[in-house]
């Protein structure tokens, strides 16, 4: 028995775990319950080890894990975690429609898997391909109900976990904005003011189509009707941060003139922003310079 850590790095069909090796792992008794196999879960998949000789700490791992039974104490479960190979030989053997849906499944994994190890640097990329493919394939199987939860919320939350690992690791023009308290007359992050800077600094931030460098990243959002989004890696943050710093009292302007109101009585009027590649970008009145 061994006790290991596993993560789940995939919440398609069926979860796919990951351990401590980066080796990819799917739950037995998880995969016994989608085959909709009636026999006891324990029986099963010790029979399947004995049958056709799969091998412990190679193809499969297997240790208790303690969950609470009842309220006067917990109880120990064997379980057992299989890798993709074993996973798509237990489907082959059930010979019906969802084991054959659910090697598919495995055999689509392990590719996109194999496409991101060996594109590193179109990690993103990737992953939005691997989402075309889970949404391919969420059609097929909900023709055959694999599963009693509907598709589009796994997808969903998939979808939501890419973002959020996307925005962990790099930033927006109006997460700058927000650090440096520079709001728009409209009192947003000013983000476009961020975009100039970004250009005088000759950031590539205005293709439509994937873009990466030490500074930036232009990724596809899927979220937005394939809009194409630029997020600012820490270093071109700090570039920004800095020439801001550096510039902000040459860039200022404020202009004050005097002007006839309506009733005829004189008032001032007063303009203050900064000035970037002949752009006047208004600033709000509640900041303080």
């Amino acid at each position: 028995m061994i006790d290991i850590e596993l993560v789940k790095v995939e919440d398609g069909i069926i979860p796919i775990y990951e351990n401590n090796s980066k080796d990819k792992l799917i739950n037995a008794r998880e995969l016994h319950k989608v085959l909709k196999n009636k026999r006891q879960f324990a029986n099963w998949i010790k029979q399947r080890i004995e049958q056709y000789g799969f091998i412990e700490n190679k193809e499969f791992i297997c240790f208790n894990k303690f969950v609470k039974a009842n309220k006067y104490g917990n109880k120990s479960l064997k379980e057992y975690y299989v890798n993709i190979d074993m996973a798509k030989e237990l489907c082959m053997v059930e010979n019906n429609d969802i084991g054959k849906k659910l090697r598919i499944y495995f055999i689509e994994t392990e590719k996109r898997y194999r496409e991101i190890v060996s594109n590193p640097s179109k990690i993103f990329e990737f992953m939005r391909l691997a989402l075309d493919e889970i949404e391919k394939n969420s059609i097929e199987i909900n023709e055959v109900k694999l599963l009693a939860i509907e598709n589009k919320n796994e997808i969903k939350n998939l979808k939501d976990m890419i973002d959020i690992k996307i925005k962990s690791n790099y930033c927006l023009a109006s997460d700058i904005a927000e650090e440096l308290r520079l709001y728009s007359e409209n009192k947003i992050p000013h983000s476009n003011l961020i975009g100039a800077i970004a250009r005088e600094l000759g950031f590539k931030i205005s293709y439509k189509h994937y873009y990466e460098d030490e500074n930036i990243a232009i990724i596809k959002d899927i979220s937005k009707n394939e809009y194409w989004q630029v997020y600012f890696k820490p270093k071109g943050a700090e570039e920004i941060i800095k020439w801001f710093n550096e510039n902000k009292e040459k860039i200022y302007y404020e202009i004050q003139y005097i002007r006839n109101t309506k009733g005829g009585k004189k008032g001032e009027m007063k303009e203050r922003g900064y000035k970037i590649e002949n752009i006047c970008y208004k600033i709000c009145n509640k900041l303080k310079w």
